[in-house]
């Protein structure tokens, strides 16, 4: 199986935004992994599109002159291929949803945007358009977009819902039901924002914005400018008033994300909100009321934080009025192999038809899965990527797997009981491994980001491995 194309043979990313500022940060955040294209303006992106075959756009909605929206519904009538993209530091939920619905965009993303956030939209988009590149006829090519819309209308189809989430997901269709604060337990990678966006759907406000915010991501002042908004010259750089993820998740759902990781401080404001759905802007004197939901997650448990006087008490009783919790993938075996099924039908492209091969998921059930399902994902991602044949064997798991669990060693000939691996066998990993490290590097062009992307681990772990196989 074929290693996917590195950045240089990718479609070029069309970046849209009357401020220079923008712009700049977009270029210093992508232009080494992506080709970058940037426009001030919706008249200067067209002329560029049209010079320049672009696989996806991005672009401010208000902007002088041309909008967003405007823009972009020139591009899907002349450019239908180009996957599109609306970035807004707006309250303009309704209006952007409604281009969704209407076909001119895919996605919206809110300023300020999260570097992490972005860089996954950017990757969906780019996927899409590569693997519509492939076809050559219309018949294939509606047969994939048919494809795709039934991917997106099952989105909301989470993956064990019939196993071992099904308890899960009966308290949080009774949870829908109200308007009560959830708080979602979990470890890391275990799914919790997908549990948050489908009570959100489930319930009378589904119509309304929802909106997610991960505390753990941001400093203890850029994260409160980022829940509450600010006014102008609050502070420097505050050149404008900007509304907060509370104010665009007026009439919808907020989910706060990592919720255990907030300072005391914010603690504090954050209890106001709950009791009284009302705040202030950072640096206003204006008291702001809002109409949301609350819903939270956390992988800490916030009762013994509290007991430990690390968490507010009442915070945590004002946050836990409807608890749930998302069992880890190990809990949930049963669910291996429909994950698995699904996550090459998501990352397979033209492969997505790839089977499992005999005894990979009764091996995989042995592994303690510390990632949870993200690190599944990540995993069926690099096995697609090593596959030789028709298959994905179980050495196509093993190679990347830390720590490795005896059994899973090979499904060819597997060791029986905890003993390690032979001298022999170790040997031999460790040569497949450095041979599809050096392959892969090769392939990408030496672009240690390209291949780390590709295989779907960190920059910093493939460099680490390729040292240590002496390819760097």
């Amino acid at each position: 199986m074929s290693v996917p194309p590195g950045p240089a043979s990718r479609s070029p990313v069309l970046y849209v935004d009357d401020e220079p500022d923008n712009l700049e940060l977009f270029r210093l955040h992508f232009e080494e992994d992506f080709e970058v294209r940037t426009a001030t303006n919706g008249p200067e992106a067209l002329v560029l599109i049209e010079r320049e075959r672009i696989g996806l756009i991005l672009t401010d909605e208000r902007m002088p002159g041309m909008s967003g929206i405007e823009l972009l519904s020139q591009v899907v009538s002349r450019w239908p291929e180009t996957v599109r993209v609306i970035v807004s530091a707006y309250n303009d939920a309704d209006r952007l949803l409604a281009a969704i619905n209407r076909g001119h965009a895919h996605e919206y993303i809110v300023k300020p945007w999260d570097a992490k956030e972005l860089r996954g939209c950017v990757e969906r988009g780019l996927a899409m358009v590569e693997s519509r590149r492939r076809l050559t006829s219309r018949a294939e090519l509606a047969e994939v977009l048919e494809q795709d819309a039934r991917e997106e209308r099952d989105a909301g189809n989470i993956i064990g819902a019939s196993g071992g989430l099904q308890a899960t997901l009966q308290q949080a269709r009774r949870a829908a039901q109200s308007d009560a604060t959830v708080l979602i337990h979990g470890e890391t990678g275990t799914g919790k924002e997908l549990i948050a966006r489908f009570i959100h759907e489930e319930s009378r406000r589904a119509t309304g914005p929802f909106v997610r915010v991960n505390c753990a991501a941001l400093a203890e002042g850029v994260l409160e400018s980022e829940l509450f908004g600010h006014e102008q010259g609050a502070f420097t750089g505050a050149v404008k008033t900007r509304r907060g993820r509370f104010e665009l998740a007026h009439g919808g759902t907020i989910f706060l994300d990592e919720i255990g990781d907030i300072s005391p401080r914010l603690q504090v404001s954050l209890l106001r909100v709950l009791q009284e759905r009302e705040f202030e802007r950072v640096g206003g004197n204006q008291t702001l009321r809002v109409n949301v939901r609350v819903i939270a997650a956390t992988h800490r448990n916030l009762a013994q934080l509290s007991t430990e006087g690390r968490f507010r008490e009442d915070l945590y009783y004002r946050l836990n009025v409807l608890p749930l919790t998302v069992p880890a993938l190990r809990q949930r075996p049963q669910d291996l192999e429909a994950l698995v099924t699904h996550f090459i039908a998501k990352h397979g492209g033209p492969y997505r038809h790839v089977r499992v091969g005999p005894g990979v998921v009764e091996a995989l059930a042995r592994y303690r899965w510390p990632g949870n399902v993200r690190e599944l994902e990540n995993l069926v991602q690099r096995a697609l990527v090593q596959a030789q044949g028709e298959e994905l064997l179980l050495d196509d798991f093993c190679l990347t797997l830390s720590p490795v669990a005896p059994a899973l060693a090979t499904n060819r000939e597997p060791t029986p009981g905890p003993e390690p691996l032979p001298g022999t066998v170790r040997e031999e990993v460790r040569r497949s491994e450095m041979e599809q490290l050096r392959e892969l590097l090769v392939q990408h062009g030496g672009n240690c980001s390209s291949a780390a992307r590709a295989l779907g681990i960190p920059r910093t772990t493939l460099i680490s491995r390729a040292k240590k196989h002496g390819l760097l």
